[in-house]
């Protein structure tokens, strides 16, 4: 398992984003500090300068694990559930442009707060159906540029739509068997101890499913900051030979660099 940590351009002090700034600092930053990767959160991909993120990348010796998508539902309020429907297509196509730069990059991208909320219960249906329909467009390009799109599994406060790992998996299920290798689990730490009855299950039950987590602590400060038992959450992922990226996704407390030395410290000590 490798260390990645989330970087963006600007945002606000309550954001769980870590390193700010222009990205190519921030790339030199993280390798400095010792992280194998960045995860980029970014409003819009076409913002990227891909061939300067590349070549800092490769200069440094760090990848990128992931895109962030959560600043198009934020700033720009698109979701793949939103009731009208040009909004939901301005949302699919911010994902196409994800998906077209992540593959250059070599990342994966993040399927979090952009997918929306459920307006109206009562019609909850129609509106997975309209997450499902912007989905399975953005999954045929992805598998025809072989990316792999993760879904976050986010707590109740944030949204109504998904927010356990078993939910996360019955939702996958709908894209197997030719989507499902492009479209896995992703697992948040901060949003476990929310919801989870037992995040060690959680982790157990995703299995080969798991394709990405954020670590952050109960507090949404820096793994070793708050009360999670993060080494019992690293074995319950080495119990299920999981591979991928290690990112940290937490508030920039103390500060941006503080929390990014404390986080990747107490990591790498249970690792």
């Amino acid at each position: 398992m490798k260390l990645s940590i989330s970087i963006v351009w600007e945002a606000s002090d309550s954001a769980p984003f870590l390193l700010r700034g222009p990205y190519i600092t921030s790339i030199k930053k993280a390798a400095a500090l010792g992280y194998e990767a960045v995860e980029i959160h970014v409003r819009d991909p076409r913002e990227l300068d891909v061939d300067q993120i590349l070549k800092a990348c490769r200069e440094e010796g760090v990848a990128v694990s992931t895109l962030g998508t959560g600043l198009g539902y934020v700033v720009d309020k698109l979701s793949l559930t939103h009731p009208e429907p040009k909004i939901r297509e301005q949302a699919v196509n911010r994902l196409l442009q994800h998906i077209e730069v992540a593959s250059y990059l070599g990342a994966g991208v993040i399927i979090g707060s952009l997918r929306g909320s459920i307006t109206d219960r009562q019609e909850a249906k129609k509106y997975e159906r309209y997450a499902e329909e912007g989905l399975v467009f953005c999954l045929e390009r992805a598998k025809k540029l072989g990316v792999t799109l993760f879904l976050e599994a986010i707590n109740r406060y944030e949204t109504n739509f998904i927010n356990t790992a078993a939910e996360a998996l019955g939702f996958l299920a709908r894209f197997a068997p030719d989507l499902s290798p492009y479209f896995k689990l992703h697992l948040d730490t901060f949003h476990m101890n929310i919801e989870e009855a037992d995040p060690l299950q959680s982790i157990k039950m995703a299995g080969e499913n798991l394709g990405h987590i954020h670590f952050a602590d109960s507090n949404r400060l820096y793994p070793g900051g708050g009360h999670i038992d993060f080494k019992k959450i690293i074995t319950a992922l080495k119990d299920i030979g999981y591979q991928g990226y290690i990112a940290l996704e937490c508030l920039p407390c103390p500060s941006p660099e503080e929390a990014a030395i404390r986080g990747l410290r107490y990591v790498r000590s249970l690792l």
